[in-house]
């Protein structure tokens, strides 16, 4: 059974959120960590998600490294390091596409893989979703969403797992049927299925095995869970649908995750940019942190220090474990 939510009763968690392929602020925060360890003031090291795919140049993007590193560091530190899903890692394991605008993230990050690819699936595969603390803090990537206060919808979350969604939609596949159903994805979109395939996967051609992974993505997008899934690690919150509407949102999945533990006081995320490198909003429920990409200015990145067995009232209780490196 997947772990999607995990739970922290005691110890001191470091919480980075969003660095984007950038290698060497990622290795500075590992590396405070490993101080405030030695240093008896740190116990978890946990990402938010969204430590790959760069804007940059590609020699720049070190997104593959970042998750090679974290998983010879979780062979050492174990349930010390926590990494969460983001919305930048999920479209890797259903071979969906993911683009803003004109640039287009996916196939430089599966060019890169190569030889790794197997072990980076497994890695992301296993990821938890969301994390409460006994004091009251749920820790997330994007925040609440529509459908937050579901019982039902938490209940698949808790439980999904990415395999058997893939496995559903390749037994609808039948090999025989894929060439017919390759030549209508390319008629519908108006490029060749090698040209689709190549330009969003990064897929050399028919001799690959990955040849069919954009066909499988275009009919796992309609699943359930995909869908629940994307709701949770897309969302653009308050940006969506207003600070009134969003705010209402963030109290159902607070009361949502006290369900059978400690009652969840306030959400700590990353996800979307930050004036001075953090931001408290949804009447005080919500600190949204900023610790690479997503801090404006950039030297306003920041990085929290928080208890998880103390006690909060809310997001404002938080403010004195923000730091910069």
């Amino acid at each position: 059974m997947p772990d999607r939510i995990r739970n922290l009763d005691a110890g001191t968690v470091m919480v980075v959120t969003d660095l984007h392929g950038d290698w060497t602020l990622y290795r500075r925060y590992r590396d405070r960590f490993v101080t405030l360890r030695r240093e008896g003031r740190a116990d978890v090291l946990l990402f938010t998600g969204d430590l790959i795919h760069s804007e940059g140049p590609a020699e720049t993007d070190r997104s593959l490294d970042i998750l090679l590193d974290l998983i010879e560091l979780r062979s050492t530190l174990g349930d010390r390091l926590i990494v969460l899903l983001g919305n930048h890692e999920m479209p890797h394991l259903y071979h969906v596409v993911l683009a803003r605008g004109e640039y287009v993230y996916t196939p430089r990050f599966e060019a890169a893989l190569d030889s790794h690819r197997e072990g980076i699936m497994v890695f992301l595969r296993s990821l938890p979703f969301f994390v409460r603390t006994r004091g009251g803090v749920t820790i997330c990537h994007a925040g609440a969403f529509p459908g937050a206060g579901d019982p039902e919808v938490w209940r698949a979350l808790q439980t999904l797992s990415h395999e058997d969604v893939l496995r559903r939609v390749e037994q609808r596949l039948p090999i025989f049927e894929r060439p017919r159903l390759r030549r209508a994805l390319a008629h519908i979109v108006g490029e060749s299925y090698d040209r689709l395939v190549r330009e969003a996967l990064s897929v050399p051609g028919p001799n690959d095995p990955r040849y069919d992974d954009y066909l499988i993505g275009r009919l796992v997008a309609r699943e359930p869970e995909f869908d629940l899934l994307w709701s949770a690690l897309f969302s653009t919150n308050e940006q969506e649908v207003g600070m009134a509407a969003y705010t209402a949102q963030v109290e159902a999945l607070l009361e949502s995750l006290s369900t059978g533990y400690a009652p969840q006081k306030a959400v700590v995320t990353g996800h979307i940019g930050c004036r001075g490198g953090s931001r408290i909003l949804a009447g005080g429920r919500q600190m949204r942190v900023a610790s690479g990409a997503h801090a404006h200015p950039p030297s306003s990145a920041k990085y929290l220090l928080l208890d998880a067995a103390k006690p909060v009232s809310d997001a404002w209780d938080l403010r004195e474990g923000l730091n910069s490196l």
